[in-house]
């Protein structure tokens, strides 16, 4: 089963199909930019200037973003973009907007594609319900509002995992020879069983006490969990569906407020775990997204 076919499954209209096309289309394109990374020189240029969120902004970032923008602009489908490289919103021309809200990284965990390290992108779509409000009310949305999440992995293989709201969490592996992505199965945690727990421990002083007692339970020798960091969002976060365990990226000192941001990569990664059926929280033990 190719990817239209599951869109096609979940009667994915209105423009949804279209949109996750124009990811797929995007996807590619990085793909080969991220392929060509060691042979094309000029795309190695480290730190640029800082973006939206105060991270140094690569070109490859840069390029990915434009890339993005393009095409999600091109599918008719999207009123606003919001993207983690961009200060502002993305309000989309008249003559090609439609009705969703699209959020993006367009290349998470490029800090570490010098060292051939997995970096992916990042999305989730919304309803744009009421065109009638302010920019911020339409796009400063609480999670639940997400009806459609995922991300593109390129690593050993490019995977895209995508989750709809209701349906499950899915699996599709990039095919080079077709061009197109295939269905490789569903992803559910709840009967994955690795003890593994992915955080960077070398914060562990740094962090806020209730999150130090959190992390203890794992460091127990009787847990026999066992640690694992990449250090690139998706990578990481793709070894937890895969095999189970926990990852945890929490604030500290240095970072009073947290480093992942709630829109390009909380919400989303949030919303693909819950739907494999895993769980998703926050500080201070909340349950709450």
């Amino acid at each position: 089963m190719n990817l239209d076919t599951l869109l096609h499954q979940f009667d994915c209209n209105n423009g949804l199909s279209e949109i996750i096309n124009a990811i797929c289309k995007s996807s590619v394109e990085i793909e080969q930019l991220v392929n060509r990374v060691f042979l094309d020189k000029t795309v190695l240029i480290s730190k640029c200037i800082q973006n939206s969120s105060g991270d140094e902004q690569h070109k490859m970032d840069i390029l990915s973003n434009e890339i993005m923008i393009s095409n999600l602009t091109n599918s008719n489908s999207c009123s606003v973009l919001i993207s983690e490289e961009n200060e502002d919103a993305i309000i989309v021309d008249e003559s090609h907007s439609g009705n969703y809200i699209v959020y993006f990284d367009p290349l998470d965990g490029s800090s570490n594609i010098d060292c051939n390290c997995g970096v992916g992108t990042i999305f989730s779509i919304i309803l744009d319900n009421d065109k009638y409000k302010t920019i911020e009310n339409r796009v400063l949305t609480n999670g639940n509002n997400i009806i459609c999440a995922g991300y593109i992995l390129y690593g050993g293989s490019t995977d895209m995992v995508i989750a709809f709201k209701g349906k499950g969490v899915h699996r599709l592996s990039f095919d080079r020879n077709t061009t197109e992505y295939v269905h490789t199965g569903i992803l559910d945690i709840t009967n994955k069983n690795k003890k593994v727990y992915s955080i960077n421990e070398s914060n562990f002083e740094r962090w806020d006490i209730d999150m130090k007692h959190y992390i203890r339970q794992y460091r127990k020798q009787e847990s026999k969990y066992t640690q694992r960091w990449i250090g690139s969002m998706v990578s990481d976060i793709h070894r937890t569906l895969l095999y189970g365990g926990m990852f945890c990226y929490p604030s500290d000192e240095n970072n009073i407020h947290g480093k992942l941001r709630i829109l390009y990569e909380c919400f989303p990664m949030a919303f693909i775990m819950e739907e494999a059926g895993g769980k998703a929280i926050i500080a201070k033990m909340s349950n709450d997204r």
